[in-house]
């Protein structure tokens, strides 16, 4: 199973969304044969859904944190070799021929279209997150929304 995640980058951490968090992704882990999320890197959801992830990994050997990254410049090339000691696997979908500014874009739809499940935590309609959320919905993804 794959799941990935939307959410936006000023996202508030809480212990009640935390929970529900980490008791979905555990749901998934103890009911499939193996559990990748895809995380995107950026932003404070981002951030939050990865530390979710580690958790789960703690009791779930089956689960593998999976960061999916936009596009390949030098400077991000630095930024992976730190983060490859954090990840499971770093994932570059094939978007070289898509320009910078909508790789991100792009990215999230790519996790979206491999993705299971996407889990949201969405508040306002507009930017990077609602558009995945709502690609996510015309494609008909299974979507759990952490946002009450």
């Amino acid at each position: 199973m794959i799941v990935t995640f939307c959410g936006h980058r000023n996202f508030v951490k809480t212990k009640q969304i935390e929970g529900a968090l980490i008791d979905l992704l555990e749901d998934f882990a103890a009911h499939n044969r193996t559990l990748d999320c895809y995380c995107g890197g950026y932003g404070s959801f981002d951030g939050f859904t990865s530390e979710c992830v580690k958790k789960v990994q703690e009791r779930y050997s089956n689960v593998r944190n999976c960061l999916v990254i936009p596009y390949m410049t030098l400077e991000y090339q630095e930024r992976v070799k730190y983060l490859q000691d954090y990840y499971d696997e770093i994932i570059y979908p094939p978007l070289e021929n898509v320009p910078k500014k909508f790789a991100i874009l792009r990215r999230n739809e790519w996790m979206v279209d491999h993705a299971d499940v996407v889990i949201a935590y969405v508040l306002y309609s507009w930017g990077g997150a609602a558009h995945t959320l709502e690609y996510a919905k015309k494609k008909r993804a299974v979507v759990y929304s952490l946002h009450p």
